[in-house]
């Protein structure tokens, strides 16, 4: 459901995929009432997260339990950079909706006048937190952030085609678009037991990086709707590299660490700029150790550099470090939902 935090003027996204779906609840009664603009064609529809399939249905998936709650900047939506296109079959905006608001659990606007371009109209985009500037079609495939822009919202965009014509004078019901964040999520945190034996986390590090973002996914013109998007295809990164930055917790959390990054093309990167994290572990308040984790595949706990992976939007990198007689690292590449998630076996 969508509801407006009025304290901090942005909406947040509960992420309920049973109230979200289509099939299970419609929007409210009165959506079908005339309209007095002749070319006036009227929009509903609700938000939700991607929570499917991002790489290709036989790619391997299994089925994951996280304890991480997630954090509510993950879901913001700031109600005043909102922007909803109609595109044609082939993604090229042919209009704007106008008059967005939030009515309870449903986002409504209109497309004035929409006259002649009517009948191409195919696809509708959504663009969430991507900054006041309209977005138009001499834009729309450059559109970019910095990192430092992103501290509040995360920038974020959805498709969705039409399933039949719109119509004129009525309030055209076009269920869920999925929204796609635009930063990927990496948090490196102890397994259980850990800190009852001594250990915390000292300085971590994560080492090449890209500062700036597409807003979009490569893909962004082709899909018909934001879950159809591929995990192997849609690599959209900036390049804007940066050399190294400390991660941080917001949090009193002692256990884990986390960072959101734009994407970065990891696989193609030169030897000395593939990315990492380094790892400086402590026991008992002394030093135990420093390491390197790597984005890759582990096996028994030890990493395999011919699996790179890319550093990919909407997509959570987890890794757990565990020390015995050595150190053991498991990295999980998971769809990122704040309340679920599935593991993608890579």
């Amino acid at each position: 459901m969508l509801r407006i935090n009025r304290n901090t003027s942005a909406l947040t996204v509960s992420l309920l995929f049973g109230l979200l779906s289509t099939t299970s609840c419609g929007f409210d009664d009165g959506y079908d009432k005339e309209d007095t603009g002749d070319d006036n064609v009227k929009v509903a529809f609700r938000m939700a997260f991607v929570n499917d399939n991002t790489r290709a249905v036989n790619d391997g998936w299994g089925e994951y339990d996280p304890t991480d709650p997630g954090d509510a900047y993950e879901n913001a939506i700031n109600a005043d950079q909102l922007q909803i296109k109609v595109c044609d079959k082939d993604g090229n905006i042919i209009g704007d909706v106008q008059d967005v608001r939030v009515i309870e659990k449903q986002i409504t606007g209109t497309w004035e006048n929409a006259g002649a371009l009517l009948k191409k109209a195919n696809k509708i985009m959504v663009f969430a937190n991507c900054g006041t500037a309209n977005v138009t079609q001499d834009n729309i495939s450059s559109l970019a952030f910095r990192v430092d822009q992103t501290k509040q919202y995360i920038p974020m965009w959805g498709v969705t085609t039409l399933t039949k014509d719109l119509v004129v004078g009525k309030q055209n019901n076009l269920g869920t678009i999925d929204l796609l964040r635009s930063l990927a999520k990496v948090k490196v945190k102890m397994a259980d037991g850990m800190k009852a034996r001594g250990y915390a986390l000292g300085s971590i590090t994560f080492n090449n990086y890209n500062t700036e973002g597409f807003t979009l996914p490569l893909t962004y013109n082709t899909s018909k709707n934001t879950k159809e998007i591929l995990f192997s295809s849609s690599l959209n990164a900036k390049p804007s590299w940066s050399q190294s930055v400390t991660m941080t917790n917001t949090t009193t959390d002692e256990e884990s660490i986390m960072l959101y990054i734009p994407e970065y093309d990891n696989k193609t990167a030169a030897a000395d700029k593939k990315a990492s994290v380094t790892l400086n572990l402590k026991c008992d308040g002394m030093d135990d150790g420093t390491y390197t984790l790597q984005f890759c595949n582990y096996v028994d706990g030890v990493a395999d550099p011919s699996t790179l992976y890319n550093i990919q939007r909407n997509h959570y990198y987890e890794y757990t470090v565990n020390k015995d007689d050595r150190l053991n690292v498991t990295l999980k590449v998971l769809k990122w939902n704040k309340r679920t998630h599935s593991v993608i076996i890579m």
